[in-house]
């Protein structure tokens, strides 16, 4: 019974807690997401960033037209900061799509990006035992994924070779996306999830 209660709670509430992350998983209106970044942290930095969603990335945009996302820094928990980025619609202030990353400098000038690029480049096992943390806790929110890499494989795109690592969650209503990537100039594991309707 306390289980099921607690199950009823998080999933009610719109946020569900991983050991030390937090993902909004409803749609709701922009004023209720803000107030959960608050309440994880009154002290919450909010970037200010001209970020555009391309349709390739979310198929949804020529139907729902975003504006710039709200976006929080959150401090370090873990190995990796999380950035969580909320894209939303104007005229009703409803969330559309959510992307959580957990990278290291993200939004900062172009040096330390790429200092830090070059320092986090052979951290693969920082960035595969993450993955695989946040997987396992995402399986426990929305279930068995409807696809699933079970270890990075390599892509060659272009002569350029990187690590890629997907997990797909696929329903009527929702689509979640967690994908790793790791490459000379890109280290980031990236959650994407966006409402069908």
């Amino acid at each position: 019974m306390k289980i099921i209660f607690l199950t009823l709670s998080l999933l009610l509430c719109g946020g569900v807690s991983f050991s030390q992350e937090s993902v909004w998983t409803k749609q709701s209106k922009i004023s209720e997401v803000i107030a959960f970044e608050r309440k994880l942290d009154p002290d919450a930095k909010f970037l200010s960033q001209n970020v555009s969603l391309s349709k390739d990335y979310y198929p949804l945009a020529d139907r729902y037209q975003t504006v710039n996302p709200v976006i929080v820094q959150r401090k370090a928990l873990s190995a990796l900061p999380l950035y969580a980025e909320y894209f939303f619609t104007p005229k009703d202030s409803l969330l559309r799509l959510v992307s959580y990353d957990w990278e290291k400098g993200r939004y900062g000038d172009l040096k330390d990006i790429l200092e830090s690029r070059k320092e986090q480049g052979g951290k693969l096992e920082v960035y595969t035992g993450e993955y695989e943390r946040i997987r396992v806790q995402l399986i426990k929110t929305f279930g068995k994924p409807a696809q699933a890499d079970e270890k990075p494989k390599t892509v060659d795109d272009e002569g350029q070779k990187y690590l890629n690592q997907n997990t797909l969650w696929e329903t009527q209503e929702v689509h979640a996306d967690l994908n790793l990537i790791f490459s000379a100039g890109t280290q980031r594991i990236r959650l994407t999830l966006y409402w069908k309707k």
